[in-house]
C-alpha cells in the first residue's frame, strides 16, 4: 500500500474523524452479527471476509495507521 506521502504528496494528511469511523465499524459489526446467526454451513463466507476486511480498513484509518 502507498504511504500518505506517495499518494497525496505530503505527510500532512488529516485523519478520518474517529466518530465517523466508529459509526461505520458499528454498522459492520451489526451486519456481521446477522450473518453469523445463520448455521455455519450456510454462512456467506465471502461477505463475512469482506466485512472483516472493511473493519480492519476503518480501524486503521481511525487510528492513523498505514493501510
Amino acid at each position: 500500500m502507498l504511504s500518505n506521502y506517495e499518494l497525496y504528496g505530503t505527510d500532512d494528511v488529516p485523519q478520518i474523524p474517529k466518530e465517523i469511523a466508529n459509526e461505520r465499524i458499528e454498522l459492520l459489526n451489526k451486519h456481521l452479527d446477522k450473518l453469523l446467526e445463520v448455521h455455519y454451513l450456510k454462512q456467506d463466507q465471502v461477505m463475512i471476509n469482506n466485512i472483516l476486511s472493511a473493519k480492519r480498513h476503518w480501524s486503521k484509518l481511525r487510528d492513523g495507521e498505514t493501510l
